[in-house]
């Protein structure tokens, strides 16, 4: 009985053989009824593998521009230093020819060349610290010039720097004198700006007459332009004239400067 299965089976197997191995009308028709199967699941399969496919040179492409843009970024900022640094390199080029044509103009005068390395930390511009010292030359009292133009005068000094006590400060105290009444007078500074006093009151102060430094008390040179005067700012109750002056220099934005070491 169990020999007469076992037959069974054998011929089942060998006619499925048959089948998928010989070529005959069977299998053909078997084949075509697979591919009929799977053939709409074809198309989707395939155009999801075509994109699949795309989506990683694409990615590639994304690192790449990413790339280039973090390329071009770092040169837009390489180009924007050097335009900057173009810039600074002209202005300094124009102050430094402007201070070198007053050097060459007033040959009398020992000039020491100085840049501004701080800033009153007040606003107030009372102070400036400068780049040269006592190493240099430069002792209190000196006078300190921006074209020709009486800034201020050191007051403190160290080996390698010096501060500046600027003419505008509430603290400075000038004898300066007008250019064309030759009247001596005390400049002084303040939060409404410098003003000229001590000036007897029978004098004609001319529309912007000159004030320069007077020389007088052995502190500054004689005759360095401070300022033009201004309005007069003195009460009748005064017993001597006060004046404006105004200066031609922006004290916000000082750099270059000299230092009067000799005169």
């Amino acid at each position: 009985m169990k020999r007469h299965g076992i037959i069974i089976w054998l011929v089942i197997a060998a006619i499925c053989v048959a089948v998928l191995i010989v070529p005959s009308a069977i299998s053909r028709a078997s084949s075509n009824f697979i591919i009929n199967l799977v053939k709409p699941l074809s198309g989707p399969t395939i155009s999801a593998g075509r994109k699949i496919s795309g989506f990683f040179p694409l990615f590639s492409e994304i690192g790449s521009l990413r790339k280039d843009n973090q390329h071009l970024a770092e040169d837009l900022t390489r180009s924007k230093v050097d335009s900057a640094k173009l810039t600074e390199l002209e202005f300094e080029n124009i102050t430094l020819k402007e201070q070198l044509a007053y050097k060459q103009a007033h040959p009398e005068l020992k000039l020491l060349s100085v840049r501004v390395i701080g800033l009153d930390p007040t606003s107030l511009y009372d102070s400036l610290v400068i780049d040269r010292g006592s190493d240099d030359g430069v002792s209190s009292g000196m006078a300190v010039t921006s074209l020709g133009v009486l800034i201020g005068k050191i007051n403190q000094v160290s080996p390698e720097n010096s501060r500046v006590l600027l003419v505008i400060s509430k603290d400075s105290i000038i004898q300066v004198m007008l250019s064309g009444s030759r009247t001596d007078g005390i400049l002084k500074g303040g939060i409404s700006g410098m003003t000229l006093q001590d000036i007897p009151l029978d004098t004609q102060v001319a529309a912007n007459e000159n004030v320069i430094t007077s020389g007088l008390g052995g502190g500054l040179p004689k005759g360095i332009f401070v300022g033009n005067a201004g309005r007069e700012v003195s009460t009748k109750s005064d017993i001597f004239k006060t004046i404006e002056v105004k200066s031609a220099i922006d004290f916000s934005k000082l750099e270059s400067l000299f230092v009067v070491i000799g005169g």
